[in-house]
């Protein structure tokens, strides 16, 4: 992590005249805790970077490298202000045009350091690279071939072919201009996304056990591991069909065979992998191509469950058109009801689960809307009665209110126009709560097939975040799901 994002946190409060009281006061963060973070004596947590970005209102960027994103057409940066990153394995990275949003070529200078051959970490993405060797003496293998090249020279190659750097005789400086025409911080469309994004890469060390993995499960991790969110993935199961290009970052897994065919088969993956979830050894789960009967049961399994006593529920998190802010729907694909009969205690959970995620992603005290068809609560609308009651009960670290209809709880021009411009929710809802799966479903389609909005998708109630993920997911959607899980899981393990 960047030795420089509390001294970039400081510097940022106080040119906007923010004190340490009030910023401390609106992340609800105590000033002592705050105070260490900007006098760098702690690292703070990525959830903790995503609230103090908002209340400062710049992006995380510009917390970790102190150059927030610009959609500016030039940029400059300065040599005494280049962000940099230290000895992330064999290399030294400075970034020459980090706070440009959108760009599609990465220009670094780099300092490789000397190590064996064997030690060499090999990558390779669609795309193109540049190196032009400053100072000492650098050998690139490229494939199977070695290319030494010293002060002044200069290689251009087309980066799908295996690479990796050493230093010879010592370290080297180089200059690299990097093009990855995979690049998903450069492919969202998406302003908050782009932030998640960031924040998942500068964990860059999760791991993720993946339950009887398929092609699309094979092509997300990768896309994780690419983007430097995923550190190791445990695949679980039989890999015998899976086409051997595929398998792109073999340094990456770490393969656990399970025999057998069956329902056997996929129990006894399904166990492995919560079982790698108790010991400690993955921070995410990934269902894979298993029925979801019996993945959700090894979650639940009595002896081996990684639950924490609360429902299991997905919340869905979008970056809508025209809604400055992000916007959480649950839930919209496990819990056919927000209320059980009379019982509470699972709509309490499924709430509390997206106020939980809300929380991770930087929102400190999300504003919880429980959907119906309008605002006035009705004997013939039961579960309009439950949300009035879910509404008028304690909730410590969010405002709830309910029922609301949708324009009601989305837009602060129809909240005023109806006389609720002093409610605490109406008008700047982040969580929208639905009674009924079928309207969360209805609304999920709409919003990421016919508004075409980028969404990423987490199951909350276990020990871990839980991926789910569906046919109809694009490829930007199953990344943006990693990232939130890497960032959630964090977020709880902050938080035990």
């Amino acid at each position: 992590m960047n030795s420089h994002t509390g001294s970039n946190i400081r510097r940022i409060r106080e040119q906007k005249n923010i004190t340490r009281e009030d910023l401390s006061r609106s992340i609800t963060m105590s000033q002592s805790d705050l105070e260490n973070i900007e006098e760098q004596t702690v690292e703070p947590a990525v959830s903790d970077l995503l609230k103090i970005a908002g209340a400062l209102g710049t992006d995380i960027t510009a917390l970790i490298s102190g150059s927030k994103l610009s959609d500016k057409h030039v940029v400059v940066t300065r040599k005494e202000g280049r962000p940099s990153m230290e000895r992330r394995g064999a290399y030294d990275y400075e970034f020459l045009a980090s706070s440009f949003a959108g760009r599609h070529i990465e220009p670094f200078i780099i300092e490789v350091f000397e190590q064996p051959k064997e030690a060499l970490d090999f990558s390779h993405h669609i795309g193109e690279e540049f190196h032009y060797v400053i100072e000492g003496t650098v050998c690139i293998v490229l494939g199977s071939e070695e290319h030494t090249l010293t002060q002044g020279d200069s290689i251009y190659f087309d980066s799908s072919l295996p690479h990796a750097l050493r230093g010879v005789g010592g370290s080297a400086k180089i200059l690299t201009v990097l093009y990855n025409g995979e690049s998903m911080l450069h492919a969202t469309r998406s302003k908050f996304m782009r932030g998640l994004i960031a924040a998942a890469k500068h964990l860059g060390d999760r791991s993720v056990a993946v339950v009887c993995p398929g092609k699309s499960e094979i092509e997300a991790v990768n896309a994780g591991v690419r983007e430097g969110v995923i550190k190791h993935a445990y695949l679980i199961g039989d890999l015998s069909g899976l086409p051997q290009e595929i398998m792109r970052y073999p340094r990456h897994y770490k393969h656990i065979a399970v025999p057998g065919r069956g329902e056997a088969y996929f129990q006894e993956a399904a166990q492995k992998g919560t079982a790698l979830v108790r010991s400690g050894d993955c921070q995410m789960l990934m269902k894979g191509q298993l029925n979801t009967a019996l993945f959700v049961k090894a979650v639940l399994h009595e002896k081996n469950a990684i639950t924490t006593g609360r429902r299991l529920s997905l919340t869905s998190i979008f970056e809508l058109p025209d809604i400055d802010r992000l916007i959480f729907l649950t839930d919209p694909g496990i819990n056919p009801a927000l209320v059980a009969g009379r019982d509470l205690k699972t709509s309490i959970d499924i709430i509390t689960n997206a106020i939980d995620v809300a929380n991770a992603l930087g929102v400190v005290r999300p504003k919880v809307a429980l959907l119906e068809a309008n605002e006035m609560p009705s004997d013939n609308i039961p579960a309009s009665r439950s949300e009035q009651e879910l509404a008028a009960m304690p909730w410590n670290n969010a405002d709830v209110y309910g029922p609301l209809s949708y324009d009601l709880a989305l837009y602060r021009e129809v909240a005023i126009d109806k006389g609720m411009g002093d409610n605490s929710v109406a008008g700047k809802a982040d969580i929208l709560v639905v009674p009924y799966i079928s309207g969360g479903n209805f609304l999920y389609k709409a919003w990421a097939m016919t508004m075409n909005a980028d969404v990423a998708n987490v199951v909350l109630g276990a020990k871990v975040p839980i991926m789910i993920s569906s046919r109809s997911d694009t490829e930007m959607t199953k990344f943006l799901t990693i990232c939130v899980c890497a960032v959630y899981s964090q977020y709880q393990a902050h938080k035990k």
